[in-house]
């Protein structure tokens, strides 16, 4: 039951598309950074990822608070939710990552792969947690 309101709920349609624009263009921007910094700059890619998803995840908590879930609860409360799941998201990224490449994945692909793990994960717990 509650998985036919998700898909057919129009408001939570819109809100998904609002998620997956902010999330895409805040990836696409991370992937980018991150490319940049092992590429160009030749940092350890445990640091490059690190950096990388810092500076996106800053962008993509303003972004989706004041326009994809339109949220006006606590801040603060906001802030330390967000924070502990951007914690472990690049725990797991920068693991994941690292166990990949030992696998013979390319680092931008393994980048890649655990980015879109990390967002199906994300939208349920923004909607239902961190901006609710």
């Amino acid at each position: 039951m509650k998985i036919n309101k998700l898909i057919n709920d129009k408001a939570i349609q819109k809100q998904f598309i609002k998620y997956l624009l902010v999330g895409g263009s805040t990836a696409v921007f991370e992937l980018i950074l991150y490319t940049f910094l092992r590429r160009v700059i030749c940092l350890d890619l445990s640091l490059a990822n690190v950096i990388a998803v810092i500076i996106s995840t800053i962008l993509n908590f303003v972004i989706n608070r004041g326009w994809a879930f339109k949220t006006a609860s606590n801040l603060n409360r906001s802030i330390m939710l967000y924070l502990i799941l951007f914690f472990l998201n690049t725990l797991f990224s920068t693991k994941a990552i690292i166990v990949l490449v030992k696998f013979g994945v390319l680092d931008v692909l393994a980048k890649f792969i655990t980015m879109c793990m990390i967002t199906m994960w994300n939208f349920v717990l923004y909607r239902k947690i961190i901006f609710k």
